[in-house]
Order: structure tokens, then C-alpha cells, then sequence
């Protein structure tokens, strides 16, 4: 629907115009952070299909939503009738419970093995890709010839990969698979009599859908669950009757979240504009989004108001990942053997990291972020990788505070910066440690929701004097309460991150903080804040009545912890979940100090059920990438001060990040002529030796103009190099490559450069020329081009190139200043047929 009908609606315009029902099978699917994008593209669809004069029916269905009616009116925005009963016939299921003695994998691949030297058709679900891929390579070892009757299947293969290995086990050519949850619902894979879950799947819904892929042609089945050290798993396996009588979690979407909604609104404005009529309620609702588009145009305003969007902006939109994806090539072929998502990339794909594919292990040798690539090489090793992190959570907006005895937590709005700082080496078998690299990449910031629980000050004295870790014991909190988080939510681990802090100055104390992993937040969090003192209840069980001494997968340790586990202390999480929940005096009969205040911050908005997005509350000058351009405030706390480095909250400055600066001082606007055209040296790529015919500067702050021939280059580049912001258009590609033929080398890096052109064909999607601009814009046109500019000059008539070049500088000037003061240019779009008003901040 997103890339291929919407895209290109008018193709489909017939069928749309006829469509009678929409029909959403495995209603289910439609959670987290795929079903708030999945909001939008059905959205997208009826709107289509409205202007065309159809109405269509949504008819939905799932076997294992609870309160199906309830979410489907939150996905949709409309109203059904839920019929509840199912009547259809089903044959025994018999299930099995292991808690294994030895490596859970190696039963896992025990039971999968025996159930198929039976003659059982069956399906292994794991809930990492990794293990998908292990467990294959592993059976290949084990048994070829078996082997050779099971594939592996996963997502980030390619779509014929999958599409082939659904079509060999639904013809029988296979008798069995290795999945990850790809292959959970919506295929039908024919005729499997056994279901091995490696591990629990996260939530009971996952579970039924798993076990349901088995016993589908009339036959009884089999579910085994395998349980990981993972304190889930433990937990049900300590409580069967409550797996066996636990009912389907309720399902969670966010239709509301504005990092979803916004690449939305593009897309719809690039399939049809958005009309300040027919889409009035839209656009009302969405007033916030849509100006800060305008600003960054993303959209764009005709003459009418109706907005527009670039074109081809589809295929930059993710539906189920966190940004765009990367290939993963072969380095020896250059083969595309599989994709990745843009955050998932950089844990996963990071140079020296180890990327299974289909049972063959792969060496990352280089991470292309400009091309989205990821590199890599055939390998044989017997050792695989973990991404080590550092974070860092700044609270944006308290959107709640609750008090429960000495238990005092908030709801927040949070900006997460996560950074893959390194990896380790362990060992495939046994899991030993061998060792661990540095890696430089670029931080991932977001926003999103989470919450917080404190820890008073007084707290670590005591916890130091006891012989307990403080950090340790705030940190192994953390892991555990986010490993039985998804008893309350739909999620697994990897929907939810976490920071533990012995003293956040926000906050005034130690605080531990658990958040959604996609921006923008999915209520999972602020489903787990509701039932705090529950949730942190469970974990304080957990904590004990497991038999460890110091701690173990099945209640502290995570698999996915940035921080390598370290440190951790069981006994201290224990001792502070007892005291914040009041089931243990407070030290020496005392009570727990009083927090800090936290900072002024700006109150979530009344009667609103979601977060505002980030006001704008000033401007500040960003030097990023050799140029300088300008940029709102991204939060109030940036605001605050003239020292934007300085702080909580502030922008920090380094020699790779962007520096808050003053307002420009000397601002210059140029144009060059050359002596020689691009055919008589050879092409574009020699334009250093084109020559200066005349080059032209205007001087803003002193409004005056003055000329440079080629006896006075080195005074033109003086000039240029002196000043705060140096205006152009096409400075970057053609007029620096020109004057570096009187530099000495390459000229303009480093200079704080805005260059027109770009600045536009990064907003328009593809250029338009300084004389269509300014026809628009201004109503002026220039007064003669570059060629006849070249023929002036084999006629000795620099005086008429001067007066040219003085001419389009006077443009250049004009030109900026009017989009600096006023806020925008006008540019002819003649696909459209429409003049459009694109908002810049010069």
C-alpha cells in the first residue's frame, strides 16, 4: 500500500474509486510502532479513496487480540461490532514446559532434531536473528543431511529469499524451519505437526500465535517452550498456572506520535496536496507538525494555502524499522545479501562485528553511513560480538508524577542520546569473554517517553556503609524491571531501553530511568507507569526467589546490556525495591529525604492524552560541516543563558559537533566568470583551470560591490576567507573548484558557507537556476548567462562581464535578503503547474 499503490494512486484510481472493504486480517499485527505508521498509511488510503467518492468497509480479525474492538478503534478511528465467540473446530494441543540443566539451545536443537527424525513437520521461533542463524549453523554440524530439510528464515533476508523458503514448505520440499517472529503469523505454511519456542516470545499473544502455526490441517500438535535463563522465562516457569490461565495482553498504538505522523503528512501531501478545505480538521490537528515541515520544507504552500511535498519521498519512509535501511554487501561480489535498519545498523553492523546470514558468518569490514552500507566479508570464526553503548537521558516535560509511600516517580518526556562506543568478543560455546575493541560512530539521538523512579540521596551512604553497590544495585533494578515489563505491555526487550544514574542533576538524586525505544514513545512505558508499584512488586519477587547468589540471566543479567552487565548488585536492588515500596523501614527510623525540585520545565499540556511537540523559543547559529546556517532552539533548556555549552541540557561542543555561535559579523555574497569554458579543459572536473575571468563581491554590512580580475585572485580570496558567512550559488561545486586554481590546492573547506543552490535543490529535490528564482522571487531576471558571459571574454570585453557579474551578485543579494528577512522564496513548479512559497531560515 505505502510504496507501491499510494505512491502512485493514480494508476490504481479505477480500483480506488470501486473499493468496497478493507479487510485487516491478524488485527494484531498492527501494534507498537508498526501499527502507529500502519494508522497513518490506511489513513492515507481512505483519504485517497474519499476523494474518488468511495467509502469503503473495514471488516478486521484475530484469534488472540484482547479488546479487539477497542484497538481497532484506536488503529482505524472508527467504530465496530466485535463479535467475540469462535465456533471454528481445533484438535488437541499438548504442550510441554522445559527448564533445561544445560544450555537451552542445546535442547532447543535436541527436540527440533528428534521431533523431525520423527517425522513431525516443525517449526523452531527464536527471538533473536543471531540465534536463528546459530541454531541453523549449529544443525548443519550436527546433522548435514537434516540440515538440508529445514531452512532458516528470518527478516533482512531478501524478498525472494523468503518468498522461495514459504514456497518449499508449503509444497513439502522442507520439512521443517528455523524462524524468528517473521514467520509468526499471516503465512500459511501448510501442514506442521510440532512447534519448538526457544525461549517465551514476550507475551501470550506471540505464544498462541507461534503455537498456531502447528495442527492447521486437522491434526493434534505439539508446543514445546524452552526457557532461557531470562527472567521471564523463570518466571512463568516458577508459576506455570499463571502462563497456563494468563489471558492475551491488551494491545498498544500510538496513532499520535508526531516522529510517525510527520513523514505521514509528506507522503499524503505528495500523493495529493493537502487542501485548506477538504483537509481543514487534518491540518487543525496537526497545526504543530505541519508548521515545523514548513519550516524545514518538507512541505510546501501554493498560492491557495494547499500544501505540497518534494517528490519521491515514499521510499525514505520505514514502516517497521527506526530510519532508512542498509544493505549488507558482500565485499567479494558486491552481492546485496541482506538489509538492515538505520539504528539496528550500528549495533549489528558495525566494523569488526559479525553478521550471520543464512548459516554463513560474515567480518563487517567498514559501515558506509552516507551510502547506507554495510560491508562485509565470508569468515570462519568460533566467536561473535556485542555492542557496547554509553547513553545519556535529558528529561524534556514532566508529563505526570505519582507518589506511593516512599516510591515517588514521573512520567517524562525524554531526549536519548545512545552511542556505540566499542564491542566485545565471546566465545560461541560457553560465552567466554575474549576480548573488546573501541569504535568512534556517530550518536543516535531521540526523543520519546519514559519514566523514572528515585532513589533519595541519603540512600547511598547507607548502601555504601551495608557493603551494597548503589550504581550496581540501581542498574540491576533497571534489567529486571524491564525484563517483566511485558507481564504489563505488549513488548519484548527490545522495544524498551534503560539508564540507571547514582546522581542525575535533574533530578537531584539517583534515579533509574526505563523508556521506550522508538521515538516519539509507544505507551509502553506509560502503561508501566500506571502500575508501578505492581510492576516493581513482581520484580521484587523475582529478585527473591531466585536461587543465585550474585545474580544470573534469570533476574539481573540482560543480554542486551550496553554496559556488559557491569556493574550489578542482586542483593542492593533487592534492599531498594523493599524501602521504595515500603516493605522495609527506612534507615535508622528515618524518612526518605525530599528530592531536588526539578527544573522548570514546561507542563504537559491540559486535556491533551500525548506530548506537544518541542517549542520553538529562539534561534541560535549552528557551524556544522564547514558551513553556517541557522537553526530554532531544539528545547527550552537550550535557550537558557548565552553560554549554550554550559549546563544540563545544553548543546556540547567538539571539534566534530556542531558550535553555537554569534551572528555573523562580515557577510559576503560572490559570483565568479571564468576565461575557459568546461569543454576547452577537458570537462567539469578541471574547473581549477578555467581561469578567472572576473570575480564579484558585495560587501553586506557595507553595502558596496567591488570587482577582482585575475591579476587580483589572491585578493578576491582574501576577501572571502575573512568574512563570518560567505554567500553563493553553486559556491560549493563550481565557483571553490574555479579559485582553487589560485589557492594552491582546494579552496572553500572550512569557510562558513551558505550556498543557494543547495540550500533549495535540498528542499525542492532537484535544482532550479538563479534566474527562475529570482523571475519568482523577486520579479527580476538576469541579464545575460554564462556562455554569452564566454563570448565577451574572447572578445577582450571584461567590461561587459563585470557588469554581468555585478548584476548577479546584485540578484544573489536581493535574493537572500528576501528569504532572510521575509522567510521565503517562490519557486514554478511546472510538473504541478503551481507556484509554491518554500519557507528558508537564512
Amino acid at each position: 500500500l505505502h510504496a507501491g499503490i499510494l505512491a502512485h494512486w493514480t494508476l490504481w484510481a479505477p480500483y480506488l474509486a470501486e473499493l468496497k472493504w478493507v479487510v485487516l486480517d491478524e488485527l494484531h499485527t498492527y501494534r507498537g510502532i508498526f501499527g502507529s505508521h500502519f494508522h497513518h498509511v490506511l489513513a492515507r488510503l481512505l483519504r485517497l479513496c474519499r476523494s474518488l467518492g468511495a467509502r469503503p468497509q473495514i471488516i478486521a480479525s484475530s484469534a488472540t487480540a484482547e479488546g479487539a474492538d477497542q484497538f481497532a478503534q484506536a488503529l482505524t478511528g472508527r467504530n465496530f461490532r466485535w463479535i467475540s465467540e469462535s465456533g471454528a473446530p481445533r484438535e488437541g494441543r499438548h504442550l510441554l514446559l522445559f527448564q533445561p540443566e544445560v544450555s537451552p539451545y542445546s535442547v532447543a536443537l535436541e527436540l527440533l532434531s528428534t521431533f523431525l527424525e520423527q517425522g513431525l513437520k516443525t517449526i523452531a521461533f527464536t527471538k533473536a536473528r543471531r540465534i536463528t542463524e546459530l541454531l541453523y549453523t549449529w544443525l548443519k554440524r550436527r546433522d548435514p543431511a537434516l540440515a538440508k530439510r529445514v531452512a532458516n528464515y528470518r527478516a533482512g533476508f531478501l524478498p525472494e529469499e523468503r518468498r522461495k523458503i514459504e514456497g518449499d514448505l508449503f509444497a513439502g520440499k522442507l520439512d521443517g524451519a528455523i524462524s524468528t517472529s517473521a514467520l509468526e503469523m499471516g503465512i500459511d505454511i501448510g501442514g506442521l505437526d510440532a512447534c519448538v519456542l526457544v525461549g517465551f516470545p514476550g507475551s501470550m499473544m506471540a505464544t498462541w500465535q507461534r503455537s498456531g502455526r502447528v495442527g492447521r490441517a486437522g491434526q493434534e500438535s505439539i508446543t514445546a517452550l524452552v526457557a532461557l535463563p531470562d527472567a521471564l522465562d523463570q518466571y512463568f516457569l516458577a508459576h506455570p498456572e499463571m502462563f497456563l490461565a494468563r489471558p492475551c495482553e491488551r494491545l498498544i498504538v500510538d496513532p499520535e506520535n508526531p516522529y510517525v505522523a510527520k513523514p505521514h503528512l509528506v507522503c499524503a501531501a505528495a500523493e495529493m496536496p493537502l487542501e485548506s478545505v477538504a483537509d481543514a480538521e487534518l491540518l487543525k490537528r496537526r497545526g504543530d507538525l505541519v508548521e515545523g515541515l514548513l519550516d524545514d520544507g518538507q512541505l510546501m504552500e501554493d498560492e491557495r494555502g494547499d500544501l505540497h511535498a518534494r517528490r519521491a519521498v515514499h521510499r525514505t519512509v520505514s514502516l517497521r524499522g527506526a530510519g532508512r535501511t542498509y544493505a549488507i554487501q558482500d565485499a567479494a561480489t558486491g552481492r546485496t545479501i541482506g538489509t538492515v535498519d538505520g539504528i539496528r545498523a550500528f549495533f549489528e553492523g558495525h566494523p569488526g562485528a559479525v553478521y550471520l546470514h543464512a548459516g554463513r558468518q560474515y567480518l563487517v569490514r567498514e559501515l558506509d553511513i552516507e551510502g547506507r552500507r554495510v560491508v562485509c566479508e565470508a569468515a570462519d570464526v568460533d566467536w561473535t560480538t556485542s555492542a557496547l553503548t554509553s547513553k545519556d537521558t535529558e528529561i524534556l516535560e514532566i508529563l505526570d508524577t505519582r507518589v506511593d509511600g516512599p516510591l515517588e516517580a514521573s512520567l517524562a518526556r525524554l531526549r536519548v542520546t545512545e552511542k556505540v562506543i566499542g564491542f566485545e568478543r565471546r566465545r560461541i560455546h560457553g560465552w567466554e569473554r575474549l576480548g573488546q575493541e573501541e569504535l568512534d560512530l556517530p550518536p543516535n539521538v531521540f526523543e520519546t517517553v519514559g519514566l523514572f523512579y528515585r532513589a533519595p540521596r541519603d540512600l547511598e551512604k547507607v548502601f555504601l556503609d551495608a557493603g551494597l553497590h548503589f550504581m550496581g544495585s540501581l542498574h540491576a533494578s533497571e534489567h529486571a524491571a524491564i525484563s517483566l515489563l511485558p507481564l504489563l505491555a505488549i513488548c519484548d526487550r527490545g522495544d524498551l531501553g534503560g539508564i540507571s544514574m547514582p546522581f542525575h542533576p535533574q533530578v537531584g538524586c539517583g534515579a533509574v530511568f526505563i523508556y521506550d525505544g522508538h521515538p516519539g514513545g509507544v505507551g509502553i512505558a506509560e502503561r508501566g507507569f500506571r502500575d508501578l508499584p505492581e510492576w516493581l512488586g513482581r520484580v521484587l519477587d523475582l529478585l527473591s526467589t531466585c536461587p543465585c547468589e550474585d545474580g544470573c540471566p534469570a533476574c539481573i543479567q540482560s543480554p542486551k546490556c550496553g554496559n556488559g552487565n557491569r556493574p550489578l548488585d542482586k542483593a542492593g536492588a533487592a534492599r531498594l525495591l523493599r524501602l521504595l515500596l515500603g516493605r522495609e523501614d527506612w534507615p535508622a527510623g528515618g524518612e526518605p529525604s525530599p528530592p531536588s525540585p526539578l527544573p522548570a520545565l514546561p507542563a504537559s499540556l491540559p486535556g491533551e492524552g500525548r506530548l506537544p511537540p518541542a517549542h520553538r523559543v529562539g534561534e541560535a547559529v549552528v557551524v556544522e560541516a564547514g558551513r553556517r546556517m541557522r537553526r530554532p532552539y531544539d528545547s527550552v533548556a537550550e535557550s537558557q543563558g548565552a553560554d549554550l555549552n554550559a549546563g544540563v541540557g545544553a548543546t556540547h561542543a567538539s571539534p566534530s559537533s556542531p558550535a553555537i555561535a554569534t551572528a555573523p559579523r562580515r557577510t559576503v555574497l560572490f559570483d565568479v566568470e571564468t576565461l575557459r569554458s568546461a569543454e576547452e579543459v577537458g570537462g567539469w572536473q578541471n574547473a581549477d583551470r578555467m581561469g578567472l575571468a572576473i570575480g564579484v563581491v558585495c560587501f553586506l554590512e557595507e553595502d558596496r560591490l567591488e570587482a577582482y580580475g585575475e591579476d587580483r585572485a589572491w585578493e578576491l580570496l582574501r576577501a572571502l576567507k575573512s568574512a563570518d558567512l560567505v554567500i553563493g550559488f553553486n559556491s560549493v561545486r563550481f565557483d571553490y573548484k574555479v579559485l582553487a586554481g589560485y589557492s594552491g590546492g582546494r579552496f572553500g573547506e572550512g569557510l562558513p558557507s551558505l550556498d543557494l543552490l543547495d540550500e533549495i535543490k535540498g528542499r525542492l529535490g532537484y535544482r532550479v537556476g538563479l534566474d527562475h528564482l529570482a523571475k519568482e522571487t523577486l520579479g527580476v531576471s538576469k541579464s545575460a548567462d554564462g556562455l554569452v558571459s564566454l563570448g565577451w571574454v574572447k572578445e577582450g570585453r571584461l567590461d561587459l562581464v563585470e557588469a554581468y557579474c555585478k548584476k548577479d551578485v546584485e540578484i544573489l543579494r536581493d535574493l537572500y535578503l528576501h528569504g532572510r528577512d521575509v522567510g521565503f522564496v517562490r519557486v514554478h513548479d511546472r510538473r504541478r503547474d503551481v507556484r509554491l512559497k518554500l519557507r528558508v531560515q537564512w
